[in-house]
């Protein structure tokens, strides 16, 4: 089941929102459940408690806590990087103070059933790819971690550090095994002893990365003309 959370002090708006949601469930493979709030306070009270969301549809322009103070407060307060976050606003102004919320899409009102449908579709893909798993083992134990959680791999020596939303791994293997594991999630190899997801960059210049966590990590020379085109065609499956 997919949760959706809609957040706009606009009634009117959160109905016809909700309406083409539920209209769009019906040739989906999973059910919706959605929640309306008319708040952003509303809303990160909520997030606060633990309620998880996997889409947000928020508006920028809302009153006292706008959206992106909302955005941000889910990003590095929370640090949340899995929720897809998606804005709606009347006007296209606002690109350069969305960057570090890192939001999926940034919709134009008036909201259409075609612009819903699309940034749908787009959001459907991120998640199915966020509920692959990857499995390793550490002594006789074995381990299944979501992608969704897994921020990069490094290699030191004969191990393999995994760093984690949650907690941080080392076990025997080869990153070059890791990557041919991860061959069809959005892994990025930036460099013989790196292997990054993607979806945790949080800036990214031509010789290195600065990842969620803050860590930078290098991107060694080799390497950089064929990361440019991997994350031109990432992004071209995102948009």
């Amino acid at each position: 089941m997919l949760h959706i959370a809609i957040c706009d002090d606009d009634q009117l708006l959160c109905s016809l929102l909700e309406e083409l949601l539920m209209k769009i469930s019906g040739y989906i493979a999973e059910k919706i459940e959605i929640e309306v709030f008319y708040s952003g306070e509303e809303l990160i009270r909520f997030l606060k408690e633990g309620v998880y969301y996997d889409i947000i549809y928020l508006d920028i322009e809302l009153q006292q806590l706008n959206g992106v103070e909302v955005g941000l407060k889910i990003r590095d307060e929370l640090h949340n990087e899995i929720t897809q976050i998606i804005y709606i606003s009347c006007n296209d102004s606002y690109a350069m103070k969305l960057f570090k919320v890192r939001p999926l899409h940034f919709i134009i009102k008036p909201i259409t059933y075609q612009k819903i449908e699309e940034v749908m579709k787009t959001a459907l893909k991120i998640l199915q790819k966020n509920r692959e798993t990857f499995d390793f083992q550490i002594g006789q134990t074995s381990y299944r971690l979501p992608i969704k959680e897994i921020l990069y791999f490094e290699s030191t020596g004969k191990k393999i550090l995994l760093y984690s939303l949650r907690l941080n791994y080392e076990f025997y293997g080869k990153l070059s095994e890791v990557s041919k594991q991860l061959k069809r999630m959005d892994f990025l190899n930036i460099h013989k002893s790196y292997l990054i997801n993607y979806n945790f960059i949080a800036e990214i210049e031509y010789h290195q990365v600065r990842m969620t966590n803050q860590r930078i990590l290098p991107i060694s020379q080799q390497n950089r003309k064929k990361i440019r085109e991997q994350l031109s065609l990432i992004r071209g499956e995102i948009e």
